[in-house]
């Protein structure tokens, strides 16, 4: 009986991973099937003990892992996890009255739970933890190193970006809070730009003997790369096998992936971690991004990469974090609420595009040598902000260092052209203070005035009189400093100073990623980048800003706002797509995370980066379109109508839920859903639907993936008092379906109609009985994808929305219009969500390419909700 009931557990679970359902879904399957053999009590007494060992094994929230990687694998008790290394690491921060200790303690061990056991040999993890920028990610894992250590790993490798001021700077950051016993630790690195070189005492020191911890803080630099390869090569691999190794890989989206458009080619620093990867038989490969967009783009299926097979983490940014969604707000509309978008803090200045022209350098070199234009006035403002901002911090007690980023170009020669501009700005505004007072200090006070009252201040907190700022201010001015960080300078930026630093940095590439400002008040940002990865890394003014929330400004080029606004939207939904499947079935490789895609100049990542997409593909699964740009002329209308006719044809729609005018038919097969797809008409504008490739791949990817499932078809009628009467009803498959309100974005016509959104999130749980996931979390979008996969049975929907002619604008949105003229009255749209498919025998097929298909995905709700707010 035990050798059976060990045979239905295994087919249990087998049905959990293959057909992509809950543990009580697949036990029911298995019982039905194996009725003769089996009884239901015994089965539900498995699926009860199944659940018990889920439950003690995966604690973890915030989580994708393979959880065929961790069977068999040896438990690290939490006890190994908190020894002498961690304790002095946690006694530290406390003692600087660090934030969020707490949860970085159980970020921390879930993170290294995930890790390789140190103490089973021949075991190696590759995994991702994806922070957010600014946010605290060395903080991280510097604390899943003191704890890998506590566990028994013994060489620690930081991968530490592409600049020597970054791996500096990291270098002397885990000397100061980590790597502090020199008895204990084993420097292979140092600051003093000594970054690795071959080592030929690494036998001894990695030998069973040895008690020392090795550590080493390398660039991902082809020459530093080889000797670290040829150091690890000329240690036998007994040795080796012996000594687990943990890799941090600091922006591992930087240098890391491989950057060849050619797929049959490999990047020189790809190459290098590929082999010294491969010469680590026991350990763990930790990637640390913000912007993972390269990593969860390389091939899954190419064991010898560094695609994080094992597990996906998430960290949650705690309180008072500033992202992209905070500073810029949203791009589109928020997916989990009816409001059109989210607004971000009033403190983003535009510049003037004739100030960005007068900074933008010329493409000669010659020419570029020479250039030095005159600061225009928006940089001015920008620096009299800075000095007064300052002096605020000052007279409120403030003793560290102050910021401010200057950043419009990556070309080194105008950066010191620019200092000089500065130095002279500075040095002109301090005799203008101290020779001529009152002259001297009216632009200042003027920026207090126009600034001061635009952001409230934090709680607890009021800002001071002016006269205690004007006596600050010629103290502030004498000790700006204004300096240089770029791959040729030679004055570095370094916080170590014993005084605080009130420091202007003009910089480039050195500062667009991985390198803190500390104190970081005012930015004036110009430059811009092609790819997301790039662009937000620039944005070193994300973060932490305790205390000055009301005093940080960021003065960027007109359009760039638009930009960062949009990739607030972009890293939205790859957070809510990878929540949708944390703590469930799926696996890494099966995820195919999808990334939304500029509608103009942005391009995801670096072309090279790309070249993997069409394997870890956009999914249909579980995804959700609509129908938000329509042609609305009669003859179109009229043709879609008779489209949703045929679809409908023959069958009787029942009523969804006593009083909410929505009727349901259910049981379509796939192919009835391509005839629709094929026969509706499209404005062409359209793209997801109307673009030939787009559609062929999507009919394509519902033929050989979806050709089983089930449909349901909803026609969504307006459930509120009087609508028939005053927006009409619109004869559909014998039904009298009352009219949706919805009115487009201004500049519409009937030839093109713009609504943004005809779908409420909350639709894409239209045909699920709201009772079966009342005890369920269901208020996110993502939320609701883990209830749709779990509880439709795999079927697909589509819903039907008949929008009224006689649409008005009745809330007066400056962004919305009435119903233009020329409109047809059977004018209708619909929404699409497709079923939920398991893709883990599929993995080697044709993918459907990343890039294209997620332009239309998720735009928003639809801007007036008196249509579906009595719905949920």
């Amino acid at each position: 009986m035990s050798r059976e009931r060990d045979r239905i557990s295994t087919e249990i679970m087998n049905r959990v991973i293959s057909d992509r359902v809950s543990i009580d879904e697949a036990a029911d399957r298995v019982a039905r099937e194996y009725r003769r053999f089996v009884s239901r009590e015994v089965v539900q007494q498995i699926v009860t003990s199944l659940k018990a060992e889920m439950e003690r094994s995966r604690v973890l929230r915030h989580a994708i892992i393979d959880e065929s990687a961790y069977q068999g694998s040896m438990d690290i008790p939490s006890s190994a996890m908190n020894g002498a290394q961690w304790r002095q690491y946690l006694d530290m921060l406390r003692r600087k009255n660090a934030l969020g200790v707490d949860e970085l303690s159980r970020a921390t061990e879930e993170v290294c739970s995930l890790l390789a056991p140190p103490n089973q040999r021949g075991t190696r993890r590759k995994g991702l933890v994806m922070g957010n920028v600014q946010s605290g990610k060395t903080r991280h894992f510097s604390g899943v190193i003191a704890r890998a250590v506590d566990m028994g790993y013994r060489f620690v490798i930081v991968l530490s970006g592409l600049y020597n001021n970054l791996r500096e700077q990291t270098q002397s950051r885990l000397d100061r809070d980590l790597f502090v016993d020199r008895e204990f630790w084993y420097h292979l690195t140092s600051v003093e730009n000594n970054d690795f070189d071959r080592c030929g005492e690494l036998l001894s020191l990695m030998g069973s003997y040895s008690d020392v911890r090795l550590c080493a803080v390398v660039k991902k630099n082809k020459t530093r790369l080889k000797n670290l390869e040829a150091s690890l090569r000329n240690v036998p691999e007994e040795i080796r096998r012996k000594c687990p190794i943990l890799i941090i890989d600091d922006e591992a989206d930087q240098g890391t992936p491989n950057s060849e458009k050619d797929k049959k080619k490999i990047s020189a620093i790809n190459a290098s971690l590929r082999r010294i990867w491969d010469l680590i038989p026991s350990g763990s490969y930790v990637a640390y991004t913000a912007t993972p967009f390269a990593n969860v783009l390389m091939d899954p299926d190419d064991e010898a990469d560094l695609f994080p097979s094992d597990f996906v983490y998430s960290l949650t940014a705690g309180d008072g974090y500033l992202g992209a969604e905070q500073v810029f707000g949203l791009a589109d509309a928020d997916a989990e609420g009816p409001e059109p978008a989210v607004e971000g803090l009033d403190l983003v200045r535009i510049i003037p595009a004739k100030d960005s022209r007068v900074l933008k350098p010329p493409s000669g070199k010659m020419q570029r040598e020479s250039f030095d234009p005159e600061p225009p006035a928006s940089l001015i403002s920008a620096i009299r902000w800075f000095v007064v901002a300052s002096a605020v911090r000052r007279v409120q007690g403030y003793a560290g260092h102050s910021s401010m980023l200057v950043h419009t170009t990556h070309y080194t020669a105008p950066h010191f052209a620019m200092q000089g501009r500065l130095l002279d700005l500075v040095h002109r505004m301090r005799r203008e203070v101290e020779f001529h007072r009152e002259e001297g200090f009216a632009p200042f006070y003027e920026s207090w005035r126009k600034e001061h009252e635009r952001i409230d201040a934090p709680a607890g907190r009021s800002a001071p009189e002016w006269s205690a700022i004007a006596e600050r201010l010629p103290d502030v001015l004498r000790n700006v400093e204004v300096i240089v960080d770029n791959g040729i300078s030679e004055d570095r930026l370094n916080y170590d100073a014993e005084r605080p630093r009130t420091v202007i940095v003009v910089g480039g590439g050195t500062l667009s990623r991985g390198l803190t400002l500390e104190g970081l008040v005012v930015s004036y940002f110009t430059r811009s980048s092609n790819t997301y990865d790039t662009l937000m890394q620039m944005g070193r003014w994300f973060g932490y800003r305790s205390g000055y929330e009301d005093l940080l400004r960021i003065w960027v080029a007109d359009g760039l706002d638009r930009d960062y606004a949009f990739l607030a939207l972009v890293e939205k939904d790859l957070r809510d797509e990878i929540r949708s499947v944390e703590d469930s079935e799926y696996t890494p490789r099966q995820v195919g995370v999808k990334v939304r895609c500029h509608p103009g100049r942005l391009e995801i990542t670096a072309a090279g980066k790309m070249a993997n997409a069409r394997l870890v593909r956009l999914s249909m699964s579980n995804a959700r379109q609509q129908t938000f740009i329509m042609d609305g002329r009669p003859g179109t209308t009229h043709r879609n109508l008779q489209t949703v006719e045929r679809l409908l044809n023959g069958r009787r729609p029942r009523p969804l839920r006593e009083g909410n005018r929505r009727w349901i038919v259910r049981g379509l097969e796939t192919q009835e859903i391509v005839d629709f797809l094929q026969n509706y008409s499209f404005h062409p504008d359209q793209k997801i639907f109307s673009d030939r490739d787009l559609r062929g791949a999507t009919i394509e990817w519902l033929m050989k993936y979806a050709q089983e499932r089930s449909w349901n078809i909803i026609l969504a009628g307006n459930s509120m008092p009087g609508a028939m009467n005053s927006l009409g009803a619109l004869p559909v498959a014998g039904i009298r379906v009352p009219m949706l309100r919805r009115t487009p974005l201004r500049g519409s016509t009937a030839e093109k109609l713009n609504f943004k959104a005809i779908m409420s999130s909350a639709d894409r749980l239209a045909d699920i009985e709201p009772e079966t996931y009342a005890d369920m979390p269901h208020a996110t979008d993502a939320q609701r994808m883990v209830i749709r996969r779990r509880l439709a049975g795999g079927d697909g929907l589509v819903m039907i929305y008949p929008i009224s002619h006689r649409s008005t604008n009745k809330l007066k949105l400056a962004t919305r219009m009435d119903m233009p003229q020329g409109v047809g009255e059977d004018l209708l749209g619909f929404s699409i969500v497709y079923p939920a498919v398991d893709h883990s025998d599929v993995e080697y097929g044709d993918f459907v390419s990343v890039k294209p298909l997620a332009a239309d995905v998720d735009v928003g709700e639809p801007e007036e909700d008196d249509d579906w707010e009595d719905e949920e």
